[in-house]
Order: C-alpha cells, then structure tokens, then sequence
C-alpha cells in the first residue's frame, strides 16, 4: 500500500510541475514548492527502490514538511487571505492532496525514522526561514511569507515569528516521527503460508501478506517497538525446501537444499543468494519468535529442528567441508517462541477427502454461487511440475499421514515455548451439522469448506477421521489447526503461568483462512492482534 500511496502522490506532483513549467511561474523561494519537491523525490524513490533507510528519513523529512505546509496555509495564510484559493487549482495538490496523502502513508504503512531523525526538518525548516530573512533584509527576496518580511514588521515581530515557526516545526515533527524504544530485544519472524509473499518480494510493497488491504502488520509493529520481519519463501514448496530459504534469508547466505535432499528430489542443490542482503542484521545470537501461518506453521517447525538438531541424512551424504550450518545443528539457542496460525499441523481433509474412494465428493450439494470460484485455492496452491518427485510439493505435505509423519519427525523442544491459534468459520446447528458461515467465508473457500464440514472417513495410512474434524476455517480443519498428535498441550488461559516444551492451544477465533492476516473481501484489522501476541511474547 505505501507504493500506491506514493505512486498516486508522484503523479500528482508530476502534473503540477508541469503545469508550474508551462506557466513559468517556479518560485523556487516558496516553502511550498521545495516541500512538494521533496515530496516528489522521495515518493519516487520509494517506488523504484521500496523502503530504503535513506528513503524513510526523505519520506519523514517530506511529510513533516508538507504538515507544515499545510499548517501555514490552513491556519496563517488562509484568514488573512480570507479566500479559499490557496485549496484550489495547483495549490489543492500542494497545500492539501499531497499533505494528507503523504501523511496517511507515512504514518500508516511506512516504516518510521528513529526519533532522532526528528531534528532534520527541524534543522531544514529554520535554516530556509533564516535564509529568507536574510535575502528580505537584503532586498533580494520580497516575501515569499509575510513573516519574513523584516523591514515591513521589524527585528521583533520577525524574530517571534521564527520562535512560532520553530515550535510549530518542532511539535510537528516530533509527533510524526516520534517512535518507541524497542521494548524487547525479541525479533519476530513472520513466515506467509502457500501462494504467499513476503519482503523480498516486490508485491509485498503493494500489498502486504500480512495485513493485507489495511495495512502492513509487520510495519506496525516494528513502529510500535517490536522488531518484526516478513521472510519469502517458496509459495508451494515443500516444508523442507521452505525452512532452507529461511535459513538463507535470516542467516544472508545461498540457499542449500542439502547434498541428500536435491539428488533424491531431482532438482538443484543451490537456489538463491541473500549474501550481503540478510532478512535480519546480526542474527546468530539474537533471541527470536517464529510466527507461521498456514504452511508457514509446518515451514517454521521444521526450520526449528533442522537447525537445533540438523540433518543426520545430510551429514551422511556430504563431506563436512561442503555441509551447510544448517544442516549440522547446534544453533537455535535464541529460539523462544513458535506460533502456528490456522496451520495444518496435522494435515487437512482439503487434501485427502477427494482420494477417499468411498466418499463422493458429488453427493454433497453446493451453491452453484459457489462453484465458480473453487478453482482459485486450487490453482494457487499447485505449483508447475518442474521434474522434481511429488513428495517435495507442500500439497503433499499437507496431506494427513503425510503431516503426521512430519510431526514425528519434529521435536518439541523442552526450552521453547508453543503456541496454536485455530479458526473456523463454521457453525454447528442443533442437530450436529455443520455448516460454513457466509459472512465470514471468503466465497473461494465455501466450496470447500462445505465439502469438509460433511466428510468423515479413512486416510490412505489408516488415520480415522471423525466428525470433530468437520470444522474448518475453509482450507484446514479447526482441529488440525491445535497441537501436534502425540506431543503434550492445553488449553490457553490468559494469566496462567506458562511452561515451556508445552503446547498451548489459544480459544478458536471466529473467521476463515484469511482471517488471522486480514482477509480478501472479508476485511479485518488483525494489527491489535499481533501487538498483543508481541506484547505476551516479549514476556517469555
């Protein structure tokens, strides 16, 4: 969202500085003009080059200067113009557009400045005013400010009105880009589940995973004073090939799927190098939460026994010189929390319904409203076959025996703490159906979670499944969505004091797959959620 903010900010800048152009009427001496120009260069640079450090401080520094340009105008020149046109034509775009697009980026889905940085427009706001002074007492300027005109209101009133400026620009400025301490030395490691993105990729500046159409979650916090990230990983990719990336992104070295794993699986060992450009500085011997959602859950698990405990297959296979950190173990020691949301922990029916011989998927009836738009899970959750063998997808993971398998696989480790957040966007009525609730059930879903809510049966490795696997969020089943099968959980109850190596299980959230980061057309504000989950985290 902030690059369409500033796309829409860089357009409308473009078009009054032509028409400035053609009117020849550049009036480089106007705060105005040099704060929108600054508007200008910054929004531009945030849309080629995303959020930069250098470009967050230009975006701060533009925005505080368009508060005051708007200030000024609002609130000095305008009653003593006594005319609405400072608002209209050109200087509707300068003193109003722009101010308040600027601010509602800046303060909604961009990062901020550390409050140091608050002196800056400060610093350029009074050395402008003092320039002008200056030029006006030597008559080389008339104006362009009424306040600056030190011969027409003398030494006194002019020297007053840059005490005002000076506390307008100070207020302003630190109200803008005032930002908390960080109050934990916690970092929090978002990971988006399938057909999802994250930082490194460009639709994340768009359109974050995490927070979706009202705003980037992860910006929000790290404003708030919690060190947050959104790691990218393949969109339908294994568990293993996903937690490898997040090993290369958190750690900035070259993705190595493992000697062993890459020649099973037939595809490259190598994949992509985040050398020099690390999803998080400094992060060996940083303490850390994992926050998983969907597949994410699977990929953060994973992630965290791979590199506790390695890979004994990978250390049979490789020669020590040539083996990956990761894949001999001995790190994690920072590792705190894992949080699974809405994650299939132990498999969905989604998956395994439509291989069960004896349940006909055509027997339940669906909405024909419905059905055009079943296809879109489906077809974003497959990935183009690229030779490699099917147990290196996520769909297979995802299946129930498969996720099972997985879990046995996994650790629980008895230093880390575990945390389940399931959904269901389903109800129960009187006589024990279940049923999906349109209100809070993307319609891309309803198809499918009409067809889990009716199925009970038998895994292709024996696993029975009963009716309580019938509520669903639309894509996993709410009991899939707790604890592992097998490993030790309850119940959470806020202000219970909590243990380690235990699995606790929050109260199931009303709301579909989408829910937990902020939905598609069923649109929610999951910000005060994550500032809270931070907030209990950072108490560990």
């Amino acid at each position: 969202m902030a690059k369409v903010f500033n796309f829409i900010i860089v357009i409308s800048e473009i078009i009054t500085l032509l028409i400035t152009l053609k009117k020849k009427d550049i009036k480089i001496t106007r705060y105005t003009r040099l704060s929108n120009f600054v508007c200008l260069v910054s929004s531009l640079l945030l849309v080629i080059f995303g959020q930069t450090q250098a470009v967050i401080v230009l975006r701060f520094l533009s925005t505080v200067m368009l508060t005051i340009t708007f200030i000024v105008a609002a609130f000095i020149l305008l009653p003593k113009a006594r005319t609405i046109k400072l608002f209209t034509g050109r200087a509707f775009i300068h003193h109003l557009l722009c101010p308040v697009l600027s601010a509602l980026s800046y303060i909604y889905f961009e990062y901020h400045v550390w409050t140091v940085w608050a002196l800056l427009p400060v610093f350029v706001t009074i050395l402008y005013g003092l320039l002008m002074v200056l030029l006006n007492y030597k008559d080389k300027v008339d104006g362009p400010y009424p306040f600056f005109r030190i011969k027409a209101i003398g030494k006194k009133m002019t020297a007053v009105w840059m005490v005002i400026l000076t506390v307008i620009t100070s207020a302003v400025s630190f109200a803008v880009g005032y930002h908390p301490p960080l109050k934990t030395d916690i970092k929090y490691i978002f990971v988006h589940g399938l057909s999802g993105w994250g930082s490194y990729d460009p639709l994340y500046e768009y359109m974050p995973y995490w927070g979706m159409i009202r705003g980037d979650v992860v910006c929000h916090l790290n404003n708030k004073g919690y060190e947050s990230y959104a790691a990218s990983v393949d969109p339908a990719g294994s568990a293993w090939d996903r937690a490898c990336e997040l090993y290369a992104e958190l750690y900035g070295t070259r993705v190595d799927y493992g000697k062993e794993h890459s020649e099973r699986c037939h595809h490259d060992r190598y994949g992509e190098d985040f050398s020099g450009r690390a999803l998080v500085k400094d992060f060996d011997g940083s303490r850390f939460v994992l926050i998983g959602h969907s597949f994410g859950g699977a990929t953060v698990r994973l992630f965290s026994e791979i590199l506790i405990n390695g890979s004994e297959e990978e250390r049979q296979a490789t020669d020590e010189s040539d083996l990956s950190g990761f894949f001999k173990g001995g790190n994690g020691d920072g590792l705190v929390a894992i949080v699974t949301l809405a994650a299939p922990t132990n498999g969905t029916t989604a998956y395994d319904l439509y291989e069960d011989p004896k349940f006909k998927t055509s027997d339940v009836s669906v909405p024909q409203k419905y059905e055009k738009n079943s296809d879109t899970v489906s077809k974003n959750v497959k990935k183009k076959n690229d030779g490699r063998i099917k147990e290196d997808y996520a769909a297979y993971d995802m299946h129930i025996d498969n996720a099972l398998k997985l879990n046995d696989r996994i650790t629980t480790f008895p230093d880390v703490y575990y945390f389940a957040q399931p959904y269901a966007c389903t109800t129960t009525s009187e006589d024990g159906s279940v049923y999906p609730d349109s209100d809070m059930t993307e319609n891309m879903f309803m198809k499918g979670s009409i067809i889990m809510a009716k199925y009970t049966g038998e895994t292709a490795g024996g696993f029975t499944i009963d009716k309580s696997w019938q509520p669903n969020d639309g894509l996993v089943n709410t009991v899939s969505a707790m604890a592992p099968l097998g490993h030790e959980s309850m119940d959470y109850k806020e202000g219970e004091e909590l243990r380690p190596g235990i699995w606790y299980v929050f109260p199931t959230k009303a709301g579909d797959h989408m829910s937990p980061i902020g939905g598609l057309t069923k649109i929610k504000n999951v910000k005060p959620y994550y500032l809270e989950l931070c907030e209990m985290l950072s108490e560990l």
